[in-house]
């Protein structure tokens, strides 16, 4: 990937972190920090700022309930996705006529066309 190579220095448990991490995922421990890197500088200003007085003054509380909260808005955005791509797999395939007998013809007919 063409970019730009910057460098950080971060403490010994974040870099053990960073590389345990990036082994699970056969990644790189540079690709895992250029993605980081990538998505906190696309946030706004207003969100930095957030995170930054979050990891300043933020009890261990509220981190914890930060990354919840976060963790359950990815998981309902990736759930979405999902959503979205299987309509866009399906869709087509779905009769025009949505009576409950063309849907079930169009069921049965999937049906045949996956069953071994």
């Amino acid at each position: 990937m063409a970019g730009k190579s910057v460098s950080g220095y971060v403490d010994e448990s974040v870099a053990a972190r960073l590389g345990a991490v990036a082994a699970a995922e056969a990644r790189t421990p540079a690709s895992l920090v250029g993605q980081a890197t990538s998505f906190y500088v696309g946030l706004p200003e207003m969100a930095r700022s957030a995170l930054r007085s979050l990891e300043q003054s933020g009890t261990p509380e509220e981190r914890r309930w930060f990354e919840g909260e976060f963790v359950r808005l990815l998981l309902k955005a990736k759930f979405a996705i999902t959503q979205r791509a299987m309509a866009e797999q399906v869709g087509p395939s779905l009769p025009a006529d949505n009576s409950d007998e063309a849907i079930e013809a169009a069921t049965q007919e999937w049906l045949g066309a996956t069953t071994p």
